[in-house]
């Protein structure tokens, strides 16, 4: 335990040999280089001890955001399955007005397929008919999710408003007549 604690290894004999005045200035040079010296390799261990330090950090820091990047996959890949109240709820809503739920069986899940099924559930799963949510929120709420930047006029980025404009029901988007459709042709 010596070597990790060098500040306790004065001994007293040192100090009251550098108090005394009778010593000759040889003497007390020598004993202030001895000093000086102990002193450097001190904050030598300290320094030592401090990159140790960091460097334990750094690994745990690292294996931390690993494991919690792991355990934020896992928790999107589950959130696609389950409905946002949960399994085996009933609902109170009418039947003619309960949320249908569609199974979609994919060859793999992207990080955005994941928000984007995520956001579908929080905004559009019974929502209000008289208060629907706005694009923007919505815009927002994914540019945040996915860690994208808004534009410099404060908008959600150009990809959030895409995908949020992609997640809307299509009885929103005729209701608000915003998208004409072209009729489609049969020949």
């Amino acid at each position: 335990m010596k070597e990790l604690n060098p500040w306790t290894v004065t001994t007293t004999e040192s100090a009251s040999l550098m108090r005394s005045d009778s010593a000759a200035p040889d003497q007390r040079l020598q004993l202030a280089e001895a000093e000086v010296c102990r002193l450097t390799r001190c904050v030598e261990m300290k320094d030592r001890q401090l990159c140790e330090l960091r460097k334990a950090l750094a690994h745990s820091a690292t294996v931390h955001y690993s494991f919690e990047s792991r355990l934020q996959r896992e928790l999107d890949a589950l959130r696609v399955m389950m409905p946002v109240n949960g399994f085996g709820e009933r609902s109170d809503r009418p039947a003619g007005e309960r949320t249908e739920w569609v199974v979609v069986k994919l060859p793999y899940m992207t990080s955005i397929l994941s928000v984007l099924f995520d956001a579908m559930c929080t905004f559009w799963t019974d929502c209000d008919l008289d208060r629907l949510p706005k694009s923007a929120t919505v815009a927002r709420a994914i540019d945040e999710r996915l860690g994208l930047s808004a534009q410099q006029n404060g908008e959600a980025s150009r990809s959030g408003q895409a995908y949020a404009s992609a997640i809307r029901p299509d009885w929103v988007k005729e209701a608000d007549n915003r998208h004409r459709y072209r009729p489609s042709v049969v020949r």
